[in-house]
């Protein structure tokens, strides 16, 4: 599948949960209120974390090794499988055990716990196979079966409001059950050969070069995140409610750089060895950066909206929303030029800039939130999203031999493939 259709796809499904994300979002809110909305978002973000990075680097090696190292398939697979389940299980038990002693997680019940750690589970292993299926650029496919289970997820909240039975804990089941759809299907699909064996030089090799990019990917996760977690403990479940509705909105300008991300990184590593990818790269950056501007304009006004459509309770999500806004506007160039990092073996980079910017978000954070509350986190947030997609910026530039006008800029032909995004 080509390139520019892979990105149109891209784009058409993030489109369509855009559209339904964010009435099931509004039904969520308005059901839970500020301080259920809170309570449940913190233990979705706690799972949501042990879920993407507790493969400690396996996922992170998985297409680079795929593509561009010497061991069959066959190999690379059953490794990871099989250590993605000796994870699982360790992972649980020391959950299980910290729960049991009061020391993590005590405000939440059992069921909650359990089903935090399946949630867990089923990212584990859909984040594998999504990363397989990109380096195959069998995106399309990817996307076909995230949808399913995201219409599955959204189709029974809106059921559930019709009947009077949404609440946390049907919401957050349904969040889980969703994701085990998802992990059925991906699994279906992938058809990949399995031995039950863990091969020693295969796991040596992807930890070498997957604990960089798992750590720069866990510096950047958190870099996201850290100010919900600071929240939830400075000022409480009804304000970090508040604030992750204005992350939502805010962050729907990521969707545009997400879908390009899986697509270049797809088409990077499958380039003919005559082409370095340089000018995929440069025309992708401006044409996206030039759509996630002028959709950030568009939000200014719209975020005026948010107490009309998620009810009074949220009408402090406006200010924080319009504070995030121009640092998440910034924060889309890393999504969209760190495949080129990636894909040429130099995930140090991106290492280096998620860890000052985390550590920088923190500390902004310990000042800003005790001095303006839940505004000074977004403040915090904002200044130091700004500093990461000027870093890529000048990386760019100064070391990598495009210029500014090339990163930013379209042309004519720009515009021709946007019409071809659209047929």
């Amino acid at each position: 599948m080509g390139y520019t259709k892979n990105i149109g796809h891209n784009l058409l499904t993030q489109i369509l949960k855009i559209t339904f994300g964010v009435v099931t979002g509004v039904l969520v809110a308005r059901a839970l209120g500020p301080a259920r909305q809170g309570y449940i978002a913190y233990i979705i973000l706690i799972f949501t974390l042990l879920g993407n990075f507790g493969h400690l680097g396996i996922i992170s090696a998985v297409t680079y090794h795929q593509k561009r190292s010497g061991f069959e398939r066959l190999a690379i697979y059953s490794t990871n499988v099989n250590v993605l389940i000796l994870f699982s299980l360790a992972i649980c038990g020391i959950i299980i055990i910290l729960r049991s002693s009061g020391v993590f997680l005590t405000d939440y019940s059992w069921s909650l716990v359990i089903g935090g750690l399946l949630m867990m589970i089923c990212y584990l292993f859909i984040g594998h196979h999504q990363a397989w299926l990109t380096g195959d650029e069998r995106i399309i496919l990817n996307n076909q079966i995230g949808l399913s289970s995201f219409f599955l997820k959204s189709g029974s909240i809106l059921l559930l409001w019709l009947w009077g039975a949404l609440t946390f804990k049907t919401y957050f089941w349904i969040s889980v059950l969703a994701l085990l759809m998802w992990l059925i299907l991906i699994q279906i699909k992938l058809r990949e050969e399995y031995i039950p064996n863990i091969l020693i030089p295969v796991l040596k090799a992807e930890f070498a070069y997957g604990s960089v990019s798992w750590a720069s990917t866990l510096f950047a996760f958190l870099h996201y995140r850290a100010d919900q977690i600071m929240i939830k403990q400075y000022l409480g479940s009804a304000e970090l409610g508040i604030y992750t509705i204005a992350v939502t909105i805010a962050e729907l300008l990521f969707l545009l750089p997400i879908s390009i991300n899986t697509a270049l990184t797809g088409r990077l590593y499958n380039l003919p060895e005559d082409d370095n990818g340089k000018q995929l790269l440069a025309r992708t950056t401006r044409i996206s950066w030039s759509i996630c501007f002028a959709l950030c304009l568009i939000a200014i006004p719209g975020s005026l909206l948010i107490p009309l459509v998620y009810s009074a309770a949220y009408a402090k999500a406006t200010s924080i929303m319009l504070v995030l806004l121009p640092g998440v506007l910034f924060a889309c160039i890393p999504k969209m030029v760190s495949p080129w990092f990636f894909s040429s073996g130099r995930p140090k980079v991106h290492l280096r800039i998620t860890f000052i910017c985390l550590v920088l978000n923190v500390v902004l954070n310990f000042i800003f939130i005790p001095l303006w509350g839940s505004l000074g986190a977004a403040l915090a947030s904002s200044i130091s999203y700004f500093f990461y997609g000027l870093y890529y910026i000048l990386m760019l530039v100064l070391r990598e031999g495009f210029s500014l006008r090339e990163l930013i800029c379209p042309d004519i032909v720009d515009l021709k493939l946007l019409q071809n995004l659209r047929k």
